[in-house]
């Protein structure tokens, strides 16, 4: 649970045990969410707030930005997709110069995130409607660039040892499976069948297949490529506080999870990825009920299990203590997979 310093310094923690600190990351407040904290300790502000003396905002405020802030998002999203190319080398691989020229932009989304519960609404219904992402993303057929940066995309997906809908669709990116080798259950990661999960595993595509449906799941993709920018953390962050983005973000969170293990994997900057991970997780999973949902709709278990084991076993080693060759033990790299231990802990 966490609390903003306001909401922390109107309510009443006679008794309470609490540590504070400031938040470099961005976050949400959750006071007044009573999935996550009683009634009784919200603030004073909080605890009068109800939807009758809660002015609504003259809808003829919001047209402008309802109009204008798709497009200005769909040209986020291009920058990253025109912005990314995967570098050949460690030394290569510079993201901080490709984000310099969006950091005005995702300060002015971060801005607006700040102008309270209208306009976060206004966001979220933006963020995930799957129509307009469809129309603005993929461009018409006569829009000869939407349709090159668009094809960078599903380049980018293809490099992440991904494959987007339409193509598993195709077949393509499919993997042969040795002959004999039980099909029913198996759970992929990337393009490798690796852990076989129960046969109740509702779909065994979700961890090789990216299913991007509007601007947030691209958007979270993007982030996780460039490695948790902070800007673009505290920007997602920042909206927390609207509940039905709060549920969207953490469904697309968890199906995005393996990706994220394996890009944090190969980051030369695990530590701040690793931080920034888990400032995110415990602000979305914080709230019990949400939690269980994600867990029961989205497969939260198995992915993060499949996942846990895909990491220890990029780390066996050979064993120096046996002397049969096939024996093997775990090189412990906590860095790299304690993060999926200490969400199911």
């Amino acid at each position: 649970m966490s609390l903003c310093a306001e909401c922390f310094n109107n309510g009443d923690h006679t008794g309470h045990d609490f540590n504070m600190f400031r938040s470099q990351a961005g976050g949400a407040c959750d006071c007044g969410d009573g999935n996550v904290m009683r009634a009784s300790g919200f603030c004073s502000r909080h605890r009068l707030k109800t939807g009758e003396n809660v002015p609504s905002v003259p809808r003829d405020l919001l047209l402008m930005s309802e109009m204008v802030l798709p497009r200005f998002i769909i040209t986020i999203i291009q920058y990253l997709r025109d912005g990314y190319t995967e570098p050949e080398s460690a030394a290569d691989r510079d993201l901080q110069k490709v984000l310099q020229q969006l950091e005005p932009h995702i300060s002015f989304l971060e801005e607006l995130t700040k102008m309270g519960g209208a306009m976060r609404t206004v966001l979220t219904k933006i963020l995930t409607n799957q129509q307009t992402f469809k129309e603005l993303s993929m461009g018409q057929e006569e829009n000869v660039y939407a349709k090159r940066n668009y094809e960078k995309y599903l380049s980018a997906l293809k490099s992440s040892g991904l494959v987007s809908v339409e193509e598993k669709g195709a077949g393509a990116g499919a993997t042969d499976t040795p002959a004999g080798e039980d099909q029913e259950g198996l759970q992929g990661v990337g393009q490798r069948k690796r852990v076989k999960l129960s046969s109740s595993t509702k779909d065994p595509s979700i961890m090789d297949t990216l299913k991007h449906k509007c601007f947030l799941e691209e958007l979270l993709f993007w982030t996780i490529k460039y490695e948790f920018p902070q800007k673009m953390v505290t920007f997602l962050l920042n909206m927390l506080p609207d509940q039905d983005y709060k549920i969207t973000f953490t469904k697309t969170f968890v199906q995005h999870y393996a990706f994220i293990m394996k890009t944090l994997m190969k980051s030369h900057e695990s530590d701040t990825m690793s931080n920034r991970i888990v400032h995110i997780s415990v602000q979305l999973f914080s709230n019990e009920e949400l939690a269980r949902h994600v867990t029961e709709e989205c497969q939260l278990l198995d992915i993060m299990v499949t996942v846990l084991l895909y990491m220890m076993e990029t780390c066996l080693i050979k064993s120096e203590l046996q002397g049969n060759k096939t024996d093997y033990t775990m090189l412990h790299r906590l860095q790299s997979y304690w993060i999926a231990g200490y969400k199911m802990s």
